[in-house]
């Protein structure tokens, strides 16, 4: 009797940044008693991915695992499958991070467990038509793909079971799709049914095959237990094979071209509705083409000395690429700040190893002006030795990173509600109406009578020896009179402090009242209320032992309370300690109000 072939495969993965009591029960939970459950069952082959920070920590922390591991690859029933090492979505980072992480994930599987993967998971299943020529540059020769994309190009439900071949310009990789009712039988249902279902698969010639693929964490080790033993019992009409046996014996089904996989699309899209998502991707990009471009620079030291000189950078790199951080259609997503932090956190220590190559462990303070997040408006960015301070003029002249390097934290790292007018970003220009108060601006039922925050706002870089600045401006309206708002910034070489000088003048042909304000939102937890007269506000970060001071010339008025928003779980995360400094004033016409403000951050 012909037999039909089972693919079984196993997805492991935690990200880059989330390791803590959940994670270590999901070992002793699911990822040790499946591998256990496997090696008692030795005539089903599968195969398994374990993401590369779940693998590190694995590595390190379960060795025991790890040998039992190697004791099943060499039996010849566990195929190990690569992917990009700390699970990038492959269509959001450049073409030579794709390479350098599917790499780096060989090379780990190579050292301790002696093989040449063969097969690769592909991250949030986020296919693209160009990734056979990149995969088959990579030593892949096929990966598992949701089902779903083959459908949506055609291919004919019969020719589900097997594999396909795609090509781009003349390389070749072979595609096998996940079945998806499988997946949600082995989940929902019985043993039992996934074996009626597997006998009830139509196979003339006697090689269709079935993708089975479940998801690490949500194994349940006695119904593991009960399908495998019916899948030895049922040996006359079902054959566990690896899918690199099966490519051996078998032929294709056919060629596929494919088109970009929803997951894909999905992922750029979220870029253009989150812009913290965006900011937190192009801040990556940046980093990805330093490191690409000191790479490629001459050295008097050889090509390999630099290249080791530069591999601390590389791997913090793909660290701050974990897909996990970026996309709203993750599981985890943007929505959980630690997650987000992780990534900017391995980000600005790449930096920072950059920045010991490039200015030799010396001092420095210096500017650039790009187009960060791609959007047709250039950002600046004032750096030193111990501050990254981006701002976007076109945003209001926001504060929208503000980088601790000693720490490697984001204190801008913050993630807006669903009711914010504006984003929850630092340098915010406010201009409010007399009847405001602490509990409507909160709830963001205040009226904003300046047309400041939304707007774009003029920039003039400023370059000097030992220190770097710009000047932002604009001429609005405040309740239909002439305003104009200058402030100037100020960085300084050696010192975690940068100064802000603003100016309010009234332009219009009137003595009038205004009642500005400034709006920060730092990633420090902080307490709500209402202070008169203050000169300085000081947060603290006790877990990572610094604290941020913001000091005021001119006494202010303070509120200041939490930023929390709901994720996709039921509670509540806080995201930021938003603080609003404002005064009161009265200006003739042409006449000016200033204050000074000074951030400093210490340990």
């Amino acid at each position: 009797m012909l037999k039909v072939k089972l693919l079984f495969g196993v997805h492991c993965h935690q990200p880059v940044g989330d390791f803590g009591p959940d994670q270590e029960a999901a070992y002793e939970r699911a990822y040790l008693p499946f591998l256990r459950t496997l090696e008692a069952h030795p005539r089903v082959k599968f195969a398994a991915h374990y993401s590369g920070a779940l693998l590190d920590w694995l590595i390190k922390e379960r060795p025991e695992f790890v040998e039992l591991m190697k004791k099943l690859v060499k039996r010849g029933q566990l195929e190990l499958l690569t992917s990009g090492y700390y699970a990038p979505v492959l269509c959001l980072i450049p073409g030579e991070d794709k390479l350098g992480q599917i790499a780096m994930a060989n090379d780990v599987l190579r050292q301790h467990f002696f093989l040449a993967p063969r097969g690769m998971w592909l991250t949030a299943g986020a296919w693209e038509p160009d990734l056979p020529k990149t995969l088959a540059r990579a030593g892949v020769e096929y990966v598992l793909l949701n089902e779903a994309v083959f459908l949506e190009a055609g291919v004919p439900p019969e020719r589900l079971f097997g594999y396909s071949i795609a090509d781009e310009e003349g390389d070749m990789l072979r595609l096998f799709p996940i079945n998806r009712r499988l997946g949600e039988m082995a989940g929902s249902q019985p043993p039992e049914a996934v074996i009626e279902y597997l006998r009830d698969i139509p196979n003339p010639v006697g090689k269709a095959a079935a993708v089975l693929v479940l998801e690490g964490e949500a194994i349940e080790p006695d119904c593991l237990e009960r399908l495998l033993s019916l899948i030895e019992e049922n040996s006359s009409l079902i054959e566990p094979l690896s899918f690199s046996a099966y490519l051996d014996e078998y032929p294709a089904q056919g060629r596929a071209y494919l088109p970009a996989a929803a997951a894909s699309t999905d992922q750029r899209s979220f870029l253009v509705q989150c812009f913290e998502a965006n900011n937190l991707h192009k801040k990556m990009l940046r980093v990805s083409q330093s490191l690409n471009t000191l790479s490629r620079g001459k050295t008097i030291f050889g090509v390999e000395k630099k290249k080791e000189d530069l591999k601390q950078a590389r791997i913090e790199l793909y660290k701050g690429q974990c897909g996990c951080a970026y996309g709203g259609g993750n599981p985890q997503g943007v929505y959980q700040g630690h997650l987000r932090g992780a990534a900017y956190s391995h980000l600005i220590r790449a930096e920072a190893e950059m920045e010991k190559q490039s200015h030799g462990g010396r001092s420095f303070v210096e500017l650039a002006v790009c187009d960060l997040d791609k959007d047709g408006r250039d950002e600046v960015i004032l750096s030193n030795d111990l501050l990254n301070l981006y701002f976007a003029p076109g945003r209001g002249g926001a504060l929208f990173e503000l980088d601790y390097k000693p720490k490697a934290i984001n204190l801008c790292n913050t993630l807006g509600r669903d009711n914010d007018r504006h984003p929850r970003f630092c340098l915010l220009d406010h201009f409010l109406s007399p009847e405001d108060d602490l509990e409507r601006f909160r709830a963001s039922g205040y009226r904003e009578a300046g047309d400041f925050i939304p707007n774009g706002y003029h920039f003039m870089p400023n370059r000097k020896p030992s220190e770097v600045g710009i000047r932002l401006s604009r001429e609005g309206t405040v309740d239909g009179a002439p305003v104009r708002v200058e402030r100037s910034v100020a960085l300084f070489c050696r010192h975690s402090i940068f100064t802000v000088d603003y100016e309010v003048k009234n332009l219009g042909p009137e003595t009038d009242e205004f009642r500005f304000g400034v709006e920060f939102n730092l990633g420090l937890p902080g307490k709500a209320g209402e202070v008169h007269e203050a000169t300085v506000l000081k947060l603290v970060d006790e877990k990572n032992a610094f604290d941020v001071s913001l000091e005021f010339d001119k006494p202010a008025l303070l509120w200041q309370f939490p930023v929390e928003r709901r994720g996709r779980g039921p509670a509540s995360e806080f995201q930021s300690s938003c603080v609003l400094a404002s005064w009161k004033f009265r200006l003739a016409p042409e006449e000016g109000w200033r204050v000074k403000l000074t951030l400093r951050v210490e340990e």
